[in-house]
């Protein structure tokens, strides 16, 4: 996935949806999910493609729900970043993750999830 935002530029957000493969309780997996951006457990990080320094670490993420029009059971989750002036200072190629760590029964944390998982996302500052 590509992401175009100008040098110095804090809009437009970052804005990944997640996608639902089935393999999870979507109800449970909801759940955790907004359990994680409660606590801050979701994280972005954007790394320099050339030198593969961090740019960004432990950059903090919020979650936001859009119930679908014609399927009122399932809605859909986006993971939202908004990039600082100063993240944005530098023009260039950068690739990004997102991280959640998930909180077990006794609400500690314990599995991570790194995001996007079909396909890498390159962020563009130009």
């Amino acid at each position: 996935m590509e992401f175009f935002i100008r040098q110095g530029a804090t809009d437009p957000i970052l804005k990944m949806r997640l996608i639902d493969d089935g393999k999870n309780d979507k109800s449970s997996y909801n759940n955790k999910l907004e359990e994680s951006a409660s606590n801050e457990f979701i994280t972005f990080e954007m790394f320099d493609i050339k030198t593969g320094n961090p740019v960004i670490l432990n950059g903090v993420c919020y979650v936001t729900s859009r119930t679908k029009l014609y399927n009122h059971v399932t809605d859909e989750y986006y993971i939202i970043y908004r990039f600082s002036e100063e993240q944005t200072s530098i023009t260039g190629r950068f690739e990004g993750k997102f991280k959640i760590t998930f909180l077990d029964s006794s609400q500690s944390p314990t599995i991570k999830l790194i995001m996007p998982i079909r396909e890498k996302l390159y962020i563009n500052v130009i």
